[in-house]
C-alpha cells in the first residue's frame, strides 16, 4: 500500500470518527451517562485497530481488553486489584444475563449496561468501516446523524447549533471524497491518487466557504411554530388538566391526587442490603375524597438516639438474623427511609432522629434542633414475616379500648363517598369470613384486566367528583396512587382498618458487594404508594394492589391442618411463601422404582435439569461463535485457502484456486460487475490494490482455460501472485 493510499484511508477514518463522535456529545446533557470520554476514546481506538492490517482475533482481543480496562477504571470504586475486580465483574455479568433472559431489563446493573453500550459502539465502528472502505457510501449514516441531532435540539435541552455546522462540514467532505473515488473506479482512470488529492483542495475550500457564508448570512424567522408547545397543547386538549404535569418523586402534599406526571430517573439513594424490599417514608390516614392528609394526634414526637432499638408497628420473627442496610443518599431529604422489620439506625452522631406518630415518619435533626439531610446512614432490621394462621384468624378487633381508637381512625371515609363504592366493597368480599381473605379478594380485583396502569393519560376529578369513584367506575386507568387509595377506601368501607403508605420500591439491581450484600439504585421513578392493613396480633401488614408491581411481603404457612389425634409440626419461619393463595398439596407417596435396565437416560436427564443454565449459556456461546465465524468468514477463509493449496500443484488446482480467489475478492468488497470481462475486472482489482498481480494471474488463468496451457512450469510464480492477492483480500 502506497503512502498516499495510507494517508487517504486515514483521512476517511478520521472524518468518520468525527461524525460518530457527534452521536455521543449530547449524552452527558440529556441522560445521566457519565465518563463519556471513555466511550469516545474507545471509538477512536476501534477505528485505529480496524485501520491496521491485523488478524481478526488480534483485533477482537485488543478491543475486548480495552473495554475491560475502561470498565475497571470506571467502576472499581474500592481500588481493588484487576484480578479480584474481574471475578466480581464476571459474577455480575452472569447475574445480569439471567435477568436479561428472564425479561427483566429494568434491574440491569450500570456496568452491564455499559458493556452493552461498548458492544453497540463496537458494531457501529465496524459498520462505519464497511460504509467508508468497502461500500464507499456514507449518505444514509450522515442523514441519520442530522435527524438525530435535530430531534434532540428540538425536544431536549441540547443545543445542536454548532453540532449541525460540524456535521455539515464533515458530511460534505466525506460525500465529496467518496463520490470522486467511486467515479475514478467506475471510469478506470489512472493516477487516481494524484487526482483525488487535487479534488480535495477545492472541495475543502468550497465546504469552508459555503458554511461560513451560510452561517454569517441573515436568516428569516421560523415558518412553523415550535412543535413542543404545539404537542403539549394538543395533549392538554386530549387530557385536560387544571395543574401542570407533575414530576415523579417524593412530595409532602398529597391533598390533590390525579393527573399525569413526568418521569425522573435521577438516583435518590443507593442501598446495600441482602434482600429486596419496599422503603417506607410515611403513612397518611385521612381520605378527603380528593387526596390524603395526616391526622393530628396528642401523642408527642419521640427522639431516637443512634443505635437505640426502636421497633415500629410491624411484626417480625424474633429468631430471624439481624440484617444491615447502608443507605448512600444522592438527593438529600431531612428524613430517612425504613424497611419492614426496622430496629435501629446509625449515622447522625452529632444530632438525633425524631419519630412523628402522625406520619409514622423518622426525620433527622442536628443537636440544635434544626433539620439536617444525611449523606449516609446505616440501619438494622429483621425480615418482617407474618403468620397466615394469625392473619386468617382475624375477623374483628378485640374488645379493648386501645383497638377502638384504631378502628375509628383507620376506617374513616368522607360523607360524600358515593354509595356504589361501598356496594362494590361488599360484593368483593362476599364469601370470605376473615380479614385476610377479604383483603386479598379486594387486592386481586385491582389486578384484573379491567384496570390499566398508566402515568400519562390520567384524569383529575372535578370538584363534585370523588377521586376513588372516578377511578373505580369511569376511567379504570391510573398509577399507584389510584390503585392504593382505592384499595384503602374499599377496605374501610367494610370496616377493615387500613392506611395509605408511601415511599419507594426496591429499586434497580446494580451488582454485588461481597458475598451477601446486593446494591440497589433507587430513583425518583421508584417513588410508590401502597396499602397497609392492621391485624391486632401482627401489626400493619403491607399489600400491593398496583398492577405490574411485586409485593415483597413474606407470609408463613403455619396454619394447622385439622386432623384428630395428629400434632402438626410447627413450620419454621425460614420457609416463606411467595403467594399465599397457593395451598399446600399433599405429597403422594410412591414406592421406589426398581431399576430394570442400565440405561443412561436418567443420568442425562438429571444432568440436563441440574445444569440447564450452563447448557443454555453454552448453546448461546456456540451460536455466537458460529455467527462470529460466518460474519468474519472473509478474514479466516483466506488463511484456510492458503493452508489448503500450500502443498498442491497442477493445472486443475490452479483453476480452482483462481475461482476461490474471485469469491474471496467478492466477500472482501471488490465485486465484479455484471457484464465485466475478467481482464476488465483484473484491471479494477489492480487499481484497488495498486499492483499488477491480478492482471498477470488472469493472463495465466485464461491460457489454462482457453488453450489448456496449464502453467506447470510457472507454478511457483503463479502461486506467489495468488498468495499475494489472497493476503490483500483478507481485510
Amino acid at each position: 500500500m502506497t503512502n498516499k493510499r495510507i494517508a487517504f484511508s486515514f483521512t476517511l477514518y478520521f472524518f468518520g470518527f468525527l461524525l460518530l463522535w457527534e452521536w455521543l456529545r449530547p449524552l452527558n446533557q440529556i441522560t445521566d451517562t457519565g465518563e463519556i470520554h471513555y466511550f469516545v476514546i474507545f471509538i477512536a481506538f476501534s477505528l485505529l485497530v480496524n485501520y491496521l492490517p491485523l488478524f481478526w482475533w488480534i483485533s477482537y482481543s485488543l478491543k475486548a481488553g480495552f473495554i475491560l480496562y475502561f470498565l475497571h477504571a470506571i467502576f472499581n470504586e474500592k481500588n481493588s486489584s484487576f484480578l479480584s475486580w474481574l471475578v466480581v465483574f464476571f459474577k455480575d455479568m452472569v447475574a445480569n444475563l439471567k435477568m436479561l433472559l428472564s425479561g427483566n431489563i429494568y434491574d440491569l446493573s450500570d456496568i452491564f449496561r455499559s458493556v452493552l453500550f461498548f458492544i453497540l459502539l463496537w458494531i457501529m465502528t465496524y459498520l462505519l468501516q464497511y460504509w467508508l472502505m468497502i461500500r464507499k457510501r456514507i449518505f444514509v449514516f450522515y442523514f441519520m446523524t442530522i435527524i438525530y441531532v435535530g430531534v434532540l435540539d428540538t425536544f431536549t435541552k441540547y443545543d445542536g447549533e454548532w453540532a449541525i455546522v460540524r456535521i455539515t462540514a464533515i458530511g460534505f467532505i466525506l460525500l465529496g471524497i467518496l463520490f470522486f473515488q467511486r467515479l475514478l473506479e467506475k471510469e478506470q482512470i489512472e493516477n487516481r491518487q494524484v487526482l483525488l488529492t487535487k479534488w480535495m483542495i477545492p472541495l475543502a475550500i468550497m465546504v469552508v466557504a459555503s458554511i461560513t457564508i451560510g452561517f454569517a448570512s441573515p436568516k428569516a424567522g421560523p415558518i412553523w411554530p415550535d412543535p413542543v408547545p404545539f404537542i403539549q397543547s394538543k395533549a392538554e386538549n386530549v387530557m385536560p388538566r387544571k395543574n401542570s404535569i407533575s414530576t415523579i418523586g417524593y412530595g409532602i402534599d398529597d391533598s390533590r391526587l390525579g393527573g399525569p406526571f413526568k418521569g425522573d430517573d435521577r438516583v435518590v439513594f443507593e442501598v446495600r442490603t441482602p434482600s429486596q424490599q419496599y422503603w417506607r417514608v410515611e403513612t397518611k390516614d385521612i381520605y378527603t375524597g380528593k387526596g390524603w392528609k395526616a391526622s393530628k394526634n396528642p401523642i408527642p414526637q419521640r427522639k431516637i438516639r443512634n443505635g437505640k432499638e426502636f421497633i415500629l408497628d410491624y411484626a417480625s420473627i424474633t429468631d430471624e438474623p439481624i440484617r444491615k442496610a447502608i443507605i448512600d443518599v444522592k438527593i438529600p431529604y431531612p428524613h430517612i427511609v425504613v424497611p419492614y422489620g426496622f430496629l435501629s439506625v446509625h449515622g447522625n452522631e452529632d444530632g438525633y432522629f425524631q419519630f412523628d406518630p402522625d406520619l409514622n415518619k423518622i426525620s433527622t435533626f442536628t443537636s440544635k434542633d434544626k433539620e439536617v439531610s444525611l449523606k449516609e446512614y446505616e440501619m438494622q432490621y429483621r425480615r418482617a414475616a407474618f403468620s397466615m394462621k394469625e392473619l386468617r384468624g382475624t375477623k374483628k378487633l378485640p374488645d379493648e379500648p386501645h383497638f377502638e381508637g384504631i378502628l375509628e381512625q383507620y376506617t374513616q371515609l368522607p360523607e360524600s363517598l358515593p354509595i356504589r363504592v361501598r356496594e362494590l366493597a361488599e360484593q368483593l368480599i362476599e364469601g370470605q369470613d376473615n380479614w385476610f381473605d377479604q383483603t386479598k379478594a379486594i387486592e386481586r380485583y385491582f389486578r384484573s384486566g379491567a384496570f390499566v396502569y398508566d402515568q400519562t393519560n390520567v384524569a383529575i376529578p372535578e370538584e363534585d367528583e370523588d377521586y376513588v369513584d372516578q377511578f373505580l367506575f369511569e376511567t379504570y386507568r391510573g398509577y399507584c396512587d389510584n390503585f392504593s387509595t382505592s384499595m384503602v377506601t374499599l377496605l374501610r368501607a367494610v370496616n377493615i382498618p387500613a392506611r395509605w403508605a408511601k415511599g419507594y420500591t426496591a429499586g434497580n439491581y446494580n451488582g454485588l458487594e461481597g458475598t451477601d450484600n446486593r446494591i440497589y439504585q433507587v430513583t425518583n421513578n421508584d417513588a410508590h404508594s401502597w396499602v397497609e392493613v392492621f391485624f391486632p396480633t401482627q401489626g400493619w401488614v403491607p399489600f400491593e394492589p398496583t398492577r405490574s408491581f411485586d409485593n415483597y411481603t413474606t407470609f408463613l404457612r403455619d396454619e394447622a391442618i385439622e386432623n384428630t389425634g395428629t400434632v402438626t409440626p410447627t413450620v419454621k419461619p425460614a420457609k416463606p411463601v411467595i403467594s399465599e393463595a397457593e395451598k399446600p398439596k399433599p405429597e403422594i407417596s410412591k414406592k421406589k422404582e426398581i431399576k430394570t435396565s442400565n440405561t443412561k437416560w436418567p443420568k442425562i436427564k438429571s444432568f440436563t435439569v441440574n445444569n440447564k443454565m450452563a447448557l443454555l449459556f453454552g448453546l448461546l456461546a456456540i451460536v455466537a461463535l458460529g455467527f462470529s465465524l460466518f460474519w468474519n468468514r472473509g478474514k479466516w477463509i483466506p488463511h484456510l485457502l492458503l493452508w489448503s493449496y500450500k502443498r498442491k500443484s497442477g493445472g486443475e488446482t490452479f483453476v480452482q484456486a483462481y475461482e476461490d480467489l474471485l469469491k474471496q475478492l467478492d466477500r472482501f468488497g471488490v465485486k465484479r460487475e455484471i457484464g465485466q470481462t475478467l481482464r476488465e475486472y483484473a484491471a479494477y482489482v489492480d487499481r484497488h490494490f495498486d499492483s499488477n498481480d491480478m492482471s498477470d494471474l488472469t493472463e495465466l488463468y485464461e491460457r489454462a482455460i482457453y488453450r489448456g496451457d496449464y502453467p506447470d512450469s510457472e507454478w511457483e510464480y503463479a502461486s506467489k501472485l495468488w498468495e499475494n492477492l489472497i493476503k490483500k483480500a483478507t481485510g
